[in-house]
């Protein structure tokens, strides 16, 4: 390659091209591969120097670059990124099923609107009556999975979901 297409190069590629030239040298690296790209040594030595700090290693004999300390440091944050998102993935990996169970444990909880709840509203005290049968199913179920929620609030919400289903909705020309 001569020097002129070897200048066009952009930075990457002249350091890529330079160490794959380096790596097929036997003896004085720097010499015979500055020679073949038409430069001296010191010459290409500066080039490659200058081009986005790259800098001979005589152990690899490769050229590396140079990484500013605000760069490393980002290098090294970015790094501890990488493993706390690892972590996280092994994480969600190993306890997938329990996620699982959570997300579909929500669609059988019961949601109470806020009205229930709202401490301004006047509480009222009725008897009914109810089906035998249904109500030792309500019981069970009440015990079992919302033994958390008060009985006024579930009857609560019974009549608020029969009003919302069996109530017409409101025109403006009622």
């Amino acid at each position: 390659m001569d020097t002129q297409k070897f200048m066009s190069l952009s930075a990457i590629e002249r350091v890529e091209l330079a160490n794959k030239m380096l790596s097929e040298e036997t003896n004085d690296h720097l010499k015979n591969v500055a020679s073949k790209l038409g430069l001296s040594e010191s010459t290409f030595s500066k080039i490659m120097r200058d081009n986005a700090s790259y800098q001979y290693n005589k152990t690899s004999k490769q050229y590396d670059r140079i990484m500013p300390i605000e760069e490393y440091k980002k290098y090294l944050q970015s790094g501890s990124d990488e493993d706390k998102m690892e972590e996280t993935l092994q994480f969600l990996g190993e306890h997938l099923e329990e996620l699982k169970q959570l997300l579909h444990g929500y669609t059988n909880q019961l949601i109470l609107e806020p009205g229930i709840y709202d401490p301004n509203s006047k509480t009222i005290t009725k008897t009914i009556q109810v089906n035998g049968d249904i109500y030792q199913q309500f019981s069970e179920l009440h015990s079992n999975q919302f033994s958390h929620l008060r009985l006024r609030d579930i009857f609560s919400k019974c009549l608020l979901d029969f009003i919302k289903t069996y109530q017409p909705e409101k025109t403006p020309e009622n």
